[in-house]
């Protein structure tokens, strides 16, 4: 499977999650290993992407290099 269609099933997948706030995760491929960049709410929002962004036909790995902010006092 090549880099473009992985990249588009993750999103896919990102994107029909819940608990994920896709719109804010830019997603990148290259040799089958996926980059997760962006902003999420929250630590488990982030673990949360990369687990599915795992369970995607063709991925062998997946970076994530997303920000969290620290919260405000």
């Amino acid at each position: 499977m090549d880099d473009a269609t992985i990249t588009t099933r993750v999103k896919t997948v990102l994107l029909n999650d819940s608990q994920v706030a896709a719109t804010k995760i830019d997603v990148s491929t290259a040799g089958g290993i996926v980059t997760l960049s962006g902003t999420v709410k929250s630590k488990a929002e982030e673990t949360r992407a990369i687990e599915l962004a795992r369970q995607v036909t063709g991925v062998r790995d997946v970076k994530s290099t997303l920000a969290v902010p620290t919260p405000q006092f």
